[in-house]
């Protein structure tokens, strides 16, 4: 087994002068400069919490606990600009804001939950196409070859469109979070 390197050689084409020139105004070499953002970085992301998860769906009869927040006027301004952009209630929108800093997952607007639904219908009438033309394959013993292929997308589009219904149901229901 080869031993790692500890180097790390990055390509930075028309990036590399403005950094260079920037690194020189702080009295760094570039690469040390580099090296410290890195470590900030890994340092950042070994601070932050794990994010929490979304477990199971909550029911509507359960109870929901009141929490009062006090906004600027130009937060509440905003709250209000913002929801009515993405078409929903201001509570709304901060139930969303919320979750998606809990657990560092999409909550999506109204027009990418409409976008992403037809995308989830277009796959799967693609997917329908694909088995009646691998029934066909099956009925003419034609290239096994293109019929494994064929077998592989739709496992790929299933795939997708599970995981695409997943991210929808859980933007629109209300989940446990732990």
């Amino acid at each position: 087994m080869e031993k790692e390197s500890p180097y790390l050689n990055v390509y930075l084409g028309s990036l590399k002068k403005p950094w260079s020139d920037y690194c020189e105004t702080l009295g760094k070499k570039p690469g040390a400069a580099l090296k410290e953002a890195i470590q900030k970085q890994l340092e950042n992301v070994k601070s932050q919490p794990e994010p929490l998860r979304q477990v199971q769906s909550s029911s509507d009869d359960q109870t929901k606990l009141r929490v009062e927040i006090l906004l600027t006027p130009s937060e509440k301004t905003a709250i209000k600009s913002r929801a009515k952009l993405e078409r929903c209630s201001q509570r709304r929108w901060i139930i969303d804001a919320i979750r998606a800093g809990l657990t560092r997952e999409p909550q999506f607007e109204m027009k990418e939950i409409e976008a992403l639904g037809e995308s989830n219908y277009q796959l799967l009438a693609i997917g329908r196409n694909l088995n009646q033309m691998t029934k066909a394959m099956n009925e003419g013993c034609r290239d096994p070859s293109v019929l494994e292929s064929i077998q592989s997308l739709r496992r790929l589009i299933d795939a997708h469109t599970a995981k695409v219904s997943d991210a929808i149901r859980a933007s629109l229901e209300r989940w446990n979070i732990e």
